[in-house]
């Protein structure tokens, strides 16, 4: 007799692990895949590309810079089929993280976001290593000159809380679906970090979606 109930108590313990699990599987299942939003200048690429790069970066992120190139690879090798998206990611840990992300964000606002995105990477060694996050501002709105940029609009567009709160805005949508490291990039739903994973598991998941 003991050994019967025994049995069937582990009969019900399984059953309730089971029908927790297919619970988990079906809330899975039914939450919509999330779609990377952001504003057109964070966009490059074909609006109805069939892969889409959405990339969780910080812009003082060693990491994120070692992959920028690797990025640029893809983009140039799958050019006009797939797009782009960069979404900010601004550590706190990082001092002239929100500086630097708020001048991209205020750049792009003057349709020179790449500009600044591409000048920030090449030269993260000279700016983010500095300890006063002004002497990182005054670089930051030099780079932004020779993108083309007026230092004096670029500097106001900075001290205006709208461009900060974009940044904010990305942070926490990373925050929600569980951005944990820099870079992340996300292809077509499916998350790969770092150069590695990007250049390797990454450049195969693309082209397992442009057979589709």
């Amino acid at each position: 007799m003991p050994a019967t109930r025994s049995a069937r108590s582990l009969m019900a313990a399984l059953l309730v692990v089971g029908g927790t699990a297919a619970l988990a599987l079906a809330a899975k299942l039914a939450a919509p895949v999330w779609t990377p939003n952001a504003p057109d200048f964070r966009r490059k690429g074909p609006a109805d590309a069939k892969v889409v790069i959405a990339e969780f970066s910080d812009f003082e992120c060693p990491a994120c810079g070692a992959a920028a190139p690797h990025l640029k690879t893809l983009e140039e090798l799958y050019k006009g089929t797939v797009a782009v998206v960069f979404k900010h990611r601004a550590w706190d840990f990082h001092p002239h993280a929100l500086t630097a992300a708020t001048a991209a964000e205020c750049a792009g606002r003057s349709g020179k976001f790449w500009e600044l995105h591409d000048a920030l990477f090449a030269n993260q060694p000279t700016w983010s290593v500095l300890e006063s996050t002004a002497a990182a501002r005054e670089l930051i709105l030099g780079y932004g000159k020779a993108a083309g940029l007026d230092p004096a609009a670029l500097a106001s567009c900075m001290a205006d809380p709208a461009a900060a709160a974009a940044v904010a805005a990305d942070v926490k949508e990373a925050e929600a679906i569980w951005v944990r490291s820099t870079p992340t990039f996300i292809i077509n739903g499916k998350r790969f970090v770092g150069a590695n994973q990007l250049r390797t598991l990454g450049l195969n998941r693309i082209e397992n979606e442009l057979k589709k």
